[in-house]
C-alpha cells in the first residue's frame, strides 16, 4: 500500500507542478529568474524515493517540461533523468534530507542540470543564461524548503 501511496503522491505532484509551470512561472518571475516547479518537485521527491523512482521521475519531469516549452524534449528528458538519478542516490546513501538540505540540493541540482542543458542545447547568449541559472537556482532552493516540509509528511518511508 505504501508504494501505491507514493506513486499517487508523485503523479499528483507532477500534474500540479506542470500546471503551475504553465500558468504561474512567468508571472512569478523576478527579473529573468523564473521558478521551475517541475524541477522543485523532482528535487523534493527523488531523495525520498530512491534511484529508480528518481530516474523515472526525472524522465517524466523532462517530458512534461519539454511539452510545456514546446521544444527540446530530448534535452529536457536527458538532463532531468540524470538529475533524478543523482537526487535519488541521496536516498540510497542514507542522507537525512530535511527542509534546509532539500533547499540546498534543489539549488545545486538546478545549477547542475542547467549546465548540462548548456552543453546539450546551447543557447545563443551564454552569459545571460548563466546569470538566469543562478537566479533560478536561488528561487528553486527557496521554494523547495516549504514544499519539502509539506510533502515529506505525505510520502511513506523511503521506497527503494
Amino acid at each position: 500500500m505504501s508504494a501505491a501511496r507514493a506513486i499517487l503522491v508523485v503523479v499528483l505532484c507532477l500534474w500540479v507542478a506542470g500546471g503551475c509551470q504553465q500558468a504561474l512561472a512567468s508571472p512569478m518571475s523576478i527579473g529573468t529568474a523564473q521558478p521551475d516547479f517541475l524541477l522543485v518537485i523532482l528535487c523534493v521527491l527523488a531523495p525520498l524515493t530512491g534511484r529508480r523512482a528518481g530516474t523515472v521521475m526525472g524522465f517524466a519531469t523532462g517530458v512534461i517540461h519539454g511539452a510545456i516549452a514546446g521544444a527540446n524534449f530530448t534535452a529536457y528528458a536527458i538532463t532531468r533523468t540524470i538529475g533524478g538519478f543523482f537526487l535519488g542516490w541521496a536516498a540510497s546513501a542514507d542522507v537525512e534530507v530535511n527542509f534546509v538540505v532539500a533547499g540546498i540540493l534543489c539549488a545545486l541540482t538546478t545549477v547542475g542540470i542547467q549546465l548540462l542543458f548548456l552543453f546539450i542545447a546551447p543557447p545563443t547568449d551564454i552569459v545571460p543564461f548563466l546569470l538566469t541559472t543562478l537566479g533560478t537556482a536561488t528561487y528553486n532552493g527557496l521554494l523547495a524548503m516549504p514544499i519539502h516540509f509539506a510533502l515529506a509528511r505525505l510520502m511513506p518511508e523511503k521506497i527503494r
